[in-house]
């Protein structure tokens, strides 16, 4: 990745916050957790005025399918990840439950794009999603989504913080190494 590229990641988009999601955290996540940058570049910020998830993204060597485009399931990652970090900051510690991804186009790796992601409804535990990945002009759109996530139990959110808080200390004593 270009040093003009991470330059741009880092950039808030306009009318946005940096995001403050749990699984940020965790430096090993399959779409999020990736520091080489040979999968996903991402970078999550929250905006201002109706509190919905857009990110910037690039899709490195590591997500290919066809040759010089990204992999279908790298896609649909990252829109599953971004939908249920809209959940999360909405208010909802969800999972994934059933997940709906459109193809529209190719995706040419090394592409500058955005994704738009936010919760479309609420109905007790089932939390309904929409999202697409586009284009950083937005004129292009490579794919759309929608999910139904569901919510956790406070149990479960307990568990997961607890081994999370583990991983994150584990990590970080192989940092000082």
């Amino acid at each position: 990745m270009h040093n003009d590229d991470q330059i741009w990641l880092q950039q808030p988009v306009p009318g946005s916050q940096p995001a403050d999601l749990p699984f940020l955290a965790l430096a090993d996540t399959f779409v999020s957790g990736d520091p080489s940058n040979h999968r996903l570049s991402i970078r999550y910020y929250q905006k201002d005025d109706d509190g919905s998830m857009v990110a910037k993204v690039i899709f490195g060597p590591g997500t290919q399918g066809p040759p010089d485009h990204a992999h279908g399931g790298s896609m649909a990652a990252l829109l599953d990840e971004a939908m249920g970090g809209a959940a999360w900051m909405a208010g909802h510690p969800v999972v994934a439950a059933q997940l709906n991804i459109t193809f529209r186009t190719m995706l040419p790796l090394g592409t500058r794009c955005l994704v738009h992601a936010r919760v479309l409804e609420s109905n007790g535990r089932k939390i309904k999603t929409t999202a697409e990945l586009c284009s950083m002009d937005e004129e292009q759109m490579y794919c759309t989504g929608e999910a139904l996530f569901v919510t956790l139990d406070q149990e479960k959110i307990e568990q997961l913080s607890a081994k999370a808080h583990v991983i994150v200390e584990r990590m970080r004593g192989k940092d000082k190494r």
